[in-house]
């Protein structure tokens, strides 16, 4: 069915065709295609363009279209230009007169807007829940591994001794950023574009706050040019999608880094890994390298929905069937990430023996030097007696575990005949404050995290 061919009578070029058909990618909006359209009939029904039996029947044959749809009647695709084009088709197939006058009062443009909002709020509320539940996961491995310590790094060198608990709140902490990101875009998201028309609102009195409370839209677009040419809350929920994409990507790549036999720190469960199709000894982290890699569809899908928009004259134009794919592509692998990354991190194995191995004695120099500043020593002058000792050590090939008190004593007179032990356990210990690396500090923070996390 063709909706303009009053004015284009003539069959599009084949080549027209395949390039205006949206079909193949927007069926997937079709539930939220009925919805309009139920929400609409509603309306056409107050205002007499229905009757009390076309409305019913619009209802019913909706409803046959939706149980259609679930069952799969729609693979592959009919030939119709677009989901609202099938749906209004399937509609006056059935109904004649009545299906046609679904249209009455709206557009295409404030349609599928509509549905897009209804489709990505539905979206963001499953990928937000996908987080919930990782950092559930998170959380419970953080608390197991309260104590576990584990070689912090910075620049990628041995920098300090920290606890893998702590460690794997910092990824919990980040996901709760994202997930409130995703909440903040999802209620810009939530805004009901129906009843703008084309651009200048429709030609017919229906009641916008009616349709939007039937559609449960928190409120209104309260400019009607604006609910059809702009397509923002697409780049924010996008925009979203590839912080907390990048954050996983992170941590997916130092856990791939972990997995290497030369850290040996941990060791993905067999459904989580793969094996190459030529050496029989591979393991590979497939799924966190994948995981890295869609940060990267994510990443190009904000471009591609910035760039759409950014010289396309007001108000509608058919640039905005482009908007679709990388919505859809950013939803769908973000989702299906944050649950790997869910079930990868449940199942994977941590070695604390191979943890406390990495950790190495010149670590512990730092402690060394808040001794002396606690002593009195500025600390800077602290710093470089401490460096020194650090370098000499590395000369003699000695480390500082190595030194006896005496030594510690004459180099740090003012440490006293008994200088403080140097301990990597203690050294974690003492960083009890609110954030820090501490086992106290770690459970503080897991009750912190309970607190923005559902019970249930």
């Amino acid at each position: 069915m063709k909706l303009y061919k009053g004015r284009i009578p003539t069959d599009p070029s084949p080549l027209m065709d395949a390039i205006n058909r949206s079909l193949p990618f927007d069926i997937r909006l079709l539930p939220y295609d009925v919805a309009t359209n139920k929400a609409w009939a509603g309306e056409l029904c107050r205002l007499g363009i229905f009757s009390q039996a076309e409305h019913t029947a619009v209802l019913e044959r909706l409803d046959e279209i939706t149980a259609a749809y679930e069952a799969g009647d729609f693979q592959p695709v009919p030939d119709d230009e677009d989901v609202h084009t099938l749906v209004e088709r399937l509609l006056t197939e059935k109904l004649g007169p009545a299906g046609a006058r679904i249209h009455t009062g709206r557009s295409r443009n404030d349609q599928v807007v509509c549905d897009l909002r209804l489709y990505t709020r539905d979206a963001l509320d499953e990928l937000i829940d996908a987080v919930r539940q990782l950092l559930r996961v998170l959380r419970d491995r953080a608390e197991e591994h309260a104590e576990t310590l584990l070689a912090g790094t910075t620049h990628l060198q041995p920098a300090l001794p920290i606890t893998l608990g702590q460690f794997l709140l910092s990824l919990a902490f980040a996901l709760v950023r994202d997930m409130e990101r995703l909440l903040d875009a999802r209620k810009r998201v939530n805004l009901c574009p129906l009843g703008s028309g084309a651009m200048a609102g429709s030609g017919f009195p229906v009641d916008r706050a009616a349709l939007a409370e039937a559609l449960q839209f928190e409120g209104v677009l309260e400019n009607s040019i604006d609910a059809v040419a702009d397509r923002d809350f697409c780049q924010e929920a996008a925009a979203a999608c590839a912080i907390l994409a990048d954050h996983l990507s992170r941590y997916a790549e130092q856990f791939i880094i972990w997995a290497n036999p030369a850290f040996g720190y941990m060791r993905f469960a067999d459904e989580w890994s793969t094996g190459s199709s030529m050496m029989p000894q591979k393991r590979n982290p497939d799924a966190m390298e994948l995981v890295r890699g869609k940060a990267a569809r994510a990443q190009g899908a904000v471009t591609t929905l910035l760039s759409l928009t950014k010289g396309v004259p007001l108000t509608y134009a058919k640039d905005f069937q482009e908007d679709k794919e990388p919505l859809f592509d950013t939803l769908d692998n973000l989702t299906l990430s944050v649950r790997v990354m869910k079930e990868a991190a449940a199942s994977a194995v941590f070695f604390p023996e191979k943890l406390a191995a990495m950790l190495s004695d010149d670590m512990l120099a730092t402690d060394l030097a808040d001794h002396l500043a606690r002593a009195g020593v500025p600390f800077r002058e602290a710093h470089e007696r401490v460096g020194a000792l650090v370098s000499d050590l590395e000369a003699e090939k000695r480390t500082l575990l190595q030194v006896e008190d005496s030594e510690l004593s004459a180099r740090f007179p003012e440490l006293g005949p008994n200088p403080p032990k140097l301990d990597f356990a203690a050294s974690v210990a003492q960083r009890a404050v609110r954030g820090g690396t501490a086992p106290s500090s770690v459970r503080e923070q897991i009750r912190r995290l309970d607190e923005v996390l559902p019970k249930s």
